[in-house]
């Protein structure tokens, strides 16, 4: 429960700022074997890193970090009226080629008042799913609980500040 708690807080402290970090030195060269390096630690999990958001109206969203080890930290939140945002967070682990598999989600209903969170729901806890890489900068999300994501699809995220949360 901990663990969901600290990675809400963190989520909505960059949600609610309005500021997202850019990540691996943008605009940095770097000599052949460096790069060559680099490559080799990458997996085709590593695809899934990054912001992300549903293609059509952009206003859900969808955020993939590198943990310690073989796993990673997963976040999604969906707007859910004016004032609520549905958020769920899950550790996800390599489950084949281009697929994460995770079975820890704990799903929130978020409520706010202006910019402070006034009432944190837990839908459930213990969910499972999948994420898939399903083409070049394309992500689909199944969730064994409610389906809310079956048919979307991620792409990269467009505009830190447009569309939602």
């Amino acid at each position: 429960m901990k663990r969901g708690k600290i990675a809400l807080s963190v989520c909505l402290a960059v949600v609610l700022a309005g500021s997202w970090v850019g990540f691996g030195g943008a605009g940095q060269e770097f000599p052949a074997p460096v790069v060559e390096a680099r490559k080799a630690q990458t997996s085709s999990w590593d695809e899934f890193l990054g912001f992300w958001e549903e293609n059509i109206e952009g206003e859900a969203r969808f955020t993939v970090t590198k943990g310690d080890g073989e796993w990673y930290g997963i976040e999604a939140s969906w707007p859910h009226g004016a004032n609520q945002v549905e958020f769920w967070t899950m550790s996800a682990y390599p489950a084949g080629e281009h697929v994460l598999r995770y079975t820890d989600c704990i799903h929130y209903l978020l409520t706010f008042n202006g910019t402070v969170v006034e009432r944190e729901e837990i839908l459930y806890e213990n969910g499972s799913g999948t994420v898939v890489m399903e083409g070049p900068k394309r992500v689909k999300w199944f969730d064994d609980q409610d389906h809310k994501a079956d048919d979307v699809l991620y792409v990269p995220l467009r505009s830190p500040l447009g569309g939602g949360l």
